[in-house]
C-alpha cells in the first residue's frame, strides 16, 4: 500500500529560485536516488516542456512523455466529469502512465479553474503536478495558484460584432470552443484558432440551438490556454525542489513542509489568532518529521486580527 500523500496547498510564493535551486542541485549531485532515473509524465496536452525541465536541472532526473487518453479522466467542457478530486485525478493518470509504459515512476498534472471559494468574483487557476514512486511507494505532490488565467465566454449568433470579446479572449493566442447554448451538447467544436473556422463552427452551434445562439467560451486545454501553462510550469517547479531534498533520517526524496500550526496569542486577550505560528516539514515515507518556528518567541498579534477583541 502506498503511503501517505505527501505535498502541501497553498497560494503563498515559495517556488525555489534560482539559487536555491542551484544549491540542491549542488548538494544533490553526490548522492540523489533519481540521478540518471527515468520518470514518464502522462499528458495529451503537451505539459512536457513545462515539466520536465526543472527535474531534470537540479537532480538530473529524466523525464519522458506518453501520449495518453488522459480525457478519460474528466475534460473541461464537461462531456466527460471528473469522477475524484483534483488530486486523485493526478495521482490517476500518473498511474496509468506507468502501467502502460512498466516505467516505475509516473508524473501528471491537473487543473482545477473556477471562482475563488473565499473571492468568487475572481477565477482561480490552480495547477497540481504529482511524482508517483512504485519502487519506493510514495507519492510527492505540489501545487500553484493563478488568478492571472485568461477565462472568458459570451453567447452569440454569427451575425454579432465579437470584436471586443475576441480582445478579452486574447484570440486567437487562447483558443476558442464553440457549442450550442441551449439544447443539444451537439456539435463542439474545439482549439479554434482562426476566424473562419469560427465563423463556420458559430453558424453550425446556432443553427443547432433552440434559442438561435451559440456559446463561445475559453478552451482552457494546456496546449490551447497559454495564460495557464506558466502556473503549471510553476507546480512543477515546486515539486522538482521537493523531489530533490532527501529525508535527513531515511534519505527518501519529497521532504518537505506538510503541514502549518495556526494559532498566534493575541495581545489583549491571548486568544489564539489563525497567524501561521510553526512550519512542520517531513518525509513522504517514514514518520519523521521536524518543527521549525516562523515567528520570535514570544510574539503576539495584533488585536485588529482577533476575533474576540474586533469581532
Amino acid at each position: 500500500m502506498l503511503r501517505k500523500v505527501q505535498g502541501r496547498n497553498d497560494s503563498r510564493d515559495t517556488s525555489p529560485s534560482p539559487k536555491d535551486l542551484a544549491d540542491i542541485k549542488q548538494q544533490s549531485e553526490l548522492r540523489h536516488p533519481y540521478m540518471d532515473i527515468l520518470g514518464v509524465l502522462a499528458t495529451k496536452h503537451d505539459k512536457l516542456p513545462l515539466i520536465a525541465p526543472p527535474f531534470l536541472h537540479v537532480v538530473s532526473f529524466r523525464i519522458e512523455t506518453i501520449d495518453i487518453d488522459t480525457d478519460t479522466f474528466g475534460t473541461f467542457t464537461g462531456e466527460i466529469p471528473r469522477q475524484g478530486s483534483p488530486l486523485d485525478t493526478a495521482i490517476a493518470k500518473a498511474r496509468l502512465g506507468i502501467e502502460t509504459t512498466g516505467v516505475k515512476i509516473g508524473l501528471a498534472s491537473e487543473g482545477t479553474i473556477a471562482p475563488d471559494p473565499e473571492m468568487p468574483f475572481l477565477t482561480v487557476d490552480r495547477e497540481i503536478v504529482v511524482l508517483v514512486d512504485e519502487v519506493k511507494r510514495i507519492i510527492v505532490w505540489e501545487s500553484q495558484l493563478s488568478y492571472d488565467v485568461i477565462t472568458t465566454s459570451i453567447s452569440a449568433n454569427a451575425t454579432d460584432d465579437l470584436t471586443s470579446f475576441l480582445s478579452k479572449a486574447d484570440f486567437p493566442n487562447h483558443h476558442l470552443i464553440v457549442r450550442p447554448n441551449t439544447g443539444t451538447p451537439q456539435p463542439v467544436y474545439k482549439g479554434i484558432s482562426d476566424i473562419a473556422t469560427l465563423t463556420s463552427a458559430l453558424h453550425d452551434c446556432a443553427n443547432a440551438s433552440p434559442d438561435g445562439l451559440a456559446r463561445i467560451e475559453t478552451d482552457l486545454r494546456a496546449n490551447h490556454c497559454p495564460s495557464r501553462r506558466p502556473v503549471i510550469a510553476a507546480a512543477a517547479e515546486r515539486l522538482a525542489g521537493r523531489i530533490a531534498t532527501c529525508c535527513p533520517a531515511c534519505n527518501t526524496p519529497g521532504w518537505g513542509i506538510v503541514d502549518i500550526i495556526l494559532g498566534i496569542p493575541c495581545a489583549w486577550c491571548g486568544s489564539k489568532v489563525p497567524r501561521p505560528q510553526t512550519e512542520i516539514q517531513g518525509c513522504p515515507a517514514c514518520r519523521h518529521r521536524e518543527y521549525k518556528s516562523l515567528v520570535a518567541l514570544g510574539t503576539q498579534a495584533d488585536p485588529s486580527e482577533c476575533s474576540a477583541c474586533n469581532p
